[in-house]
């Protein structure tokens, strides 16, 4: 029997608290996780939005083809660099043409179109598209073409700590901090973490797919969908659309803090009193409606839905974040370490009921001391 299988290691954290007092909402310990998050939020916001607000970057935007262009037009051809043309459906995104120059461009009646040089405007094959964006942006926003299409997969995680302006920011940073504390002391502060980046994370996932449908499986059914612009729930926007926010996270944090403890008075607004669950599911239900009717910033609240959803998901079964953190690693490297000394120490134990205490040696008696105080430390964590 390892450590893990005894009674006192296998406890589940208690919804009143870790030592039987009930949960407080906006508690906050000086070095906790949740702190770090805020202070990690608030400075990465003061780098890309203050300090380095003004150095703008080329950022890509994909690539497009022009409909009737077979890939065999495209073979050998180069994107002029030279050329710069803003893209006709999406507002400050530009792109750099691909042309044919041995076929120049004909109008509606098949007459050549003619520069203001004189000289006939090529036939346009395809486009490089790009945009600027602020260099932290830039690095770091999640869209379906960076993360999916081009295999940015940190994008993911990155776009949780960039914030549009100090709007977004505090309003994300007040509700991480007013419940954050209480999610943090029910799951410790690893799982919390874990917890967090796995709720942004499918808040991501619910927009890429969300999006995905809507803009490439919806215009491929029929050439009669390719002119819908809305169904319930479906996002319709340029697969490079940026999406940045910790709010999908905040929203799972939020769903758990609601799970916690359901009837603990909030104030919304500073001014409503309301229980905790009831707010919390209010909020959750103006973000799926927005999202059902395709209203402003549809896009967000897809992250906002798919962060709640995961959040009542895991905070139901928190052993599922124990291997959250094996997407960046091994943690069970050692396991073969790990399974000898259990073996010692349930040896021990073995002695004791056997024989009692005394018959210990020093070194057996510190082996169960150090073993003891760990199990305690991972307990309370």
């Amino acid at each position: 029997m390892g450590i893990a299988d005894r009674d006192y290691a296998r406890q589940p954290p208690s919804r009143t608290g870790r030592h039987g007092a009930a949960p407080r909402v906006g508690r906050m310990r000086a070095m906790s996780v949740n702190t770090w998050i805020i202070v990690v939020n608030v400075v990465v916001f003061l780098i890309g939005n203050v300090l380095l607000a003004n150095v703008q970057v080329k950022t890509s935007a994909g690539e497009f083809i022009v409909e009737g262009v077979s890939p065999s037009e495209l073979k050998g051809r180069k994107v002029d660099p030279n050329v710069t043309l803003p893209f006709p459906t999406v507002p400050n995104l530009f792109y750099h043409p691909i042309y044919d120059y041995s076929r120049p461009q004909k109008d509606s009646q098949g007459r050549i179109k003619m520069r203001l040089d004189g000289t006939p405007e090529p036939r346009l094959l395809a486009g490089e598209r790009f945009t600027y964006m602020p260099v932290v942006e830039s690095w770091g926003h999640f869209s379906t073409g960076k993360a999916f299409l081009k295999g940015q997969f940190w994008r993911f995680i990155t776009f949780q700590f960039l914030h549009a302006n100090v709007t977004h920011i505090v309003f994300n940073m007040m509700g991480l901090w007013f419940v954050g504390g209480l999610v943090e002391e029910y799951l410790g502060r690893k799982r919390y973490l874990a917890y967090y980046l796995a709720c942004g994370l499918f808040g991501a996932v619910s927009y890429l797919f969300l999006n995905f449908v809507g803009y490439f499986v919806v215009p491929a059914l029929s050439p009669g969908m390719r002119d819908i612009t809305w169904l319930p729930a479906l996002l319709f926007d340029d697969p490079y659309m940026p999406l940045i926010g910790a709010s999908a996270g905040v929203f799972g944090v939020l769903m758990a803090a609601a799970f916690i403890a359901p009837r603990a008075i909030v104030e919304v607004m500073f001014v409503i009193p309301m229980r905790l669950r009831t707010a919390v599911y209010l909020f959750l239900g103006l973000a799926a409606l927005n999202l059902l009717r395709g209203g402003h910033n549809a896009g967000g609240d897809a992250a906002h839905v798919g962060g709640a959803i995961a959040g009542a998901f895991l905070i139901r079964r928190p052993h599922l974040l124990r291997d959250f953190f094996d997407l960046f690693g091994d943690s069970r490297k050692g396991t073969r370490a790990k399974a000898s000394h259990a073996a010692e120490v349930d040896a021990i134990l073995v002695k004791v009921r056997e024989h009692g205490l005394e018959r210990l040696t020093p070194s057996e008696r510190e082996v169960l001391r150090r073993e003891s105080q760990a199990a305690r430390e991972r307990f309370l964590d």
